[in-house]
C-alpha cells in the first residue's frame, strides 16, 4: 500500500512539475547533519555537460531538514553555479516536501518546490526518486544509495534537467556522503 502511495505521489508531481538538488535523499533526525559530493555527465542534444555539487544538510527537528547545495556546471566554451537553499518536510519517514530557491550564477534567483521519496530495497540498499519545479525548470532524479556503515554511503543515480527553450539535459551520476 505505501508503494503505490509513493508511485501516486511521484507520478502526479511529475505531471505538474517545472529546479532541484542533485543530492540523494538522506533521512536524517534532529540533530544530525550529512556532507555529500556528486558529479554527473549530463548530455544535452549532444553535447556534454559535467557537474561538481557539494551539499551539506540537518536534521533541525524530527520532521525538517535544511541544506544548502553548490553545484558547477561545465559546457564548452561556458561553465556556470548554481546554489540551493532548501528545506524537507517528512510526510512520513519515506515521503517528504521539498521547497528552496536557487541563485544562478548568471541570472535571478528562482524559487522551487517538489517532492521526494526513498524506500529500503535490500540490506544496505535504499531507492530514492525526487522531482522539483520552478518557473523555468524541471528537474527529477532517481537512484540507489548503498550504506557502506552507519556514516557513510555511495551513491548511483539518474538525474534529467529542463530549462525551458534549451535540450533536456540527462544521464548518470555518482557521489558519496558522510552523516555525523
Amino acid at each position: 500500500m505505501m508503494k503505490k502511495k509513493i508511485l501516486t505521489l511521484l507520478t502526479g508531481t511529475m505531471l505538474v512539475a517545472s529546479v532541484g538538488m542533485a543530492a540523494p535523499l538522506t533521512d536524517l533526525q534532529k540533530g544530525e547533519s550529512n556532507i555529500g559530493y556528486n558529479h554527473y555527465n549530463l548530455d544535452a542534444a549532444g553535447q556534454n555537460i559535467d557537474t561538481d555539487g557539494f551539499y551539506l544538510e540537518n536534521g533541525i527537528g524530527n520532521k525538517v531538514i535544511v541544506g544548502v547545495e553548490r553545484n558547477s556546471y561545465s559546457v564548452p566554451g561556458y561553465d556556470f553555479k548554481t546554489t540551493d537553499i532548501y528545506a524537507h518536510y517528512k510526510l512520513d519517514p519515506n515521503i517528504r516536501l521539498i521547497v528552496g530557491s536557487r541563485d544562478y550564477s548568471d541570472g535571478p534567483s528562482k524559487m522551487f518546490y517538489g517532492v521526494g521519496a526513498s524506500t529500503n530495497l535490500a540490506p544496505k540498499v535504499d531507492g530514492y526518486a525526487s522531482v522539483t519545479t520552478s518557473s523555468i525548470v524541471t528537474e527529477w532524479q532517481t537512484g540507489l544509495t548503498y550504506k557502506l556503515n552507519n556514516q557513510a554511503s555511495l551513491h548511483l543515480g539518474y538525474k534529467s534537467y529542463k530549462e525551458d527553450g534549451a535540450a533536456t539535459a540527462d544521464g548518470l551520476g555518482f557521489g558519496a556522503n558522510f552523516k555525523f
